[in-house]
């Protein structure tokens, strides 16, 4: 017990200097919490074992081990005098604490007591703010609420950094498409109640901005894959049918919008093969605007497209046992008998 007690004497005495003249924004509070803890017990388990040790028949040992039981008692007692700085140290030496905080703090005490390069526990303990600590608390609990939602929020911005959107060169287009975006759109539901959750807490008014700003990306962000996904969904669809010069050649109107379209879907198909990060396509020009004009012409093709086909229906009735797939195929093939044979039979 004398070796542990000589070590603990001359660990506490140099975290001891290391609290008090040391760094003061290197204080963790919570570790200087544990570790006072662990060595007022320490202390007390020694000062007991020391206590019981004295030996009334052996004059030396029990000299001896009172020399010890009053040296851990001493120790303890230093201990237990630093344990009172505590819930000061709790409050003063806060992660979160910022400047917005300690204005708050320097008007309650009518002085400056913001931290700059030289202060250290000692200078704040020796300005007597005890008389000001139930105050003191209050705004300290408002810094962790604050600090843990800043966390949150650059916790939420770092999990895109290396999200980027999975792409695939379809057929011999020489463009590309979306491939599964299941991923992206977890994080970015998780992420959209999440900010929807901190812009209703009570504490988040010193970055309201910033989580509104935030709220609005991911949202805009949903609004883009939404329509992106539509506008793939149709253009996979059309593709293939007004690749067919027979097809553009008898619907001149359609031919024109879809050719619009699939200019602007070559366009930002090429931006984001060039920077695939998910909150890179923000970026693009107008994207959301873009992808909204092209559902629209594309409704306006699907309908001149299902008007055609209604058409030569009515012209030749046995058309109706055709699918529209079928019967597309028949009319961009005019040119290949052979093509056109097999839907024959159901004609």
């Amino acid at each position: 017990p004398y070796h542990k007690l000589y070590e603990t004497t001359v660990e506490f005495q140099t975290k001891y200097k290391d609290w008090m003249d040391g760094s003061f924004d290197n204080i963790d509070p919570d570790d200087v919490d544990a570790e006072v803890g662990n060595f007022w017990r320490t202390l007390y388990k020694l000062e007991k074992t020391f206590a019981n040790q004295a030996d009334p028949e052996s004059i030396a040992l029990k000299d001896k081990g009172v020399a010890g039981k009053n040296i851990a008692a001493k120790m303890k007692g230093k201990v237990s005098d630093f344990k009172e700085n505590l819930p000061l140290i709790q409050c003063i030496c806060n992660k979160g604490m910022r400047d917005r905080h300690w204005e708050q703090m320097s008007k309650i005490v009518e002085f400056s007591i913001k931290p700059d390069n030289d202060t250290t526990l000692r200078k704040m303990i020796d300005l007597n703010l005890d008389p000001y600590l139930e105050k003191f608390e209050g705004i300290s609990e408002a810094a962790t609420k604050e600090f843990g939602l800043e966390k949150a929020m650059a916790k939420m911005v770092e999990e895109w950094t290396d999200m980027e959107f999975m792409i695939l060169p379809y057929r011999e287009t020489g463009t590309y498409i979306l491939s599964s975006v299941d991923d992206v759109q977890n994080i970015l539901d998780d992420q959209i109640v999440k900010t929807q959750t901190m812009r209703g807490s009570p504490f988040i008014k010193p970055f309201e901005v910033e989580i509104k700003d935030w709220e609005e990306k991911l949202i805009t962000l949903q609004e883009i894959i939404d329509e992106w996904l539509k506008v793939q969904a149709t253009w996979l669809y059309l593709e293939p049918i007004f690749s067919s010069p027979d097809i553009m050649a008898q619907m001149p109107e359609e031919g024109r919008r879809f050719n619009a379209v699939d200019k602007n879907w070559r366009d930002i198909m090429k931006a984001v093969t060039q920077d695939r990060h998910v909150l890179a396509v923000l970026e693009i020009d107008k994207i959301l605007e873009r992808l909204k004009k092209s559902n629209e012409l594309l409704e306006l093709i699907l309908k001149g497209l299902n008007e055609y086909l209604e058409k030569k229906r009515l012209y030749f009735s046995r058309f109706f046992f055709l699918s529209n797939d079928e019967l597309l195929e028949i009319l961009s093939e005019t040119k290949d008998p052979t093509r056109v044979q097999p839907h024959l039979k159901k004609c």
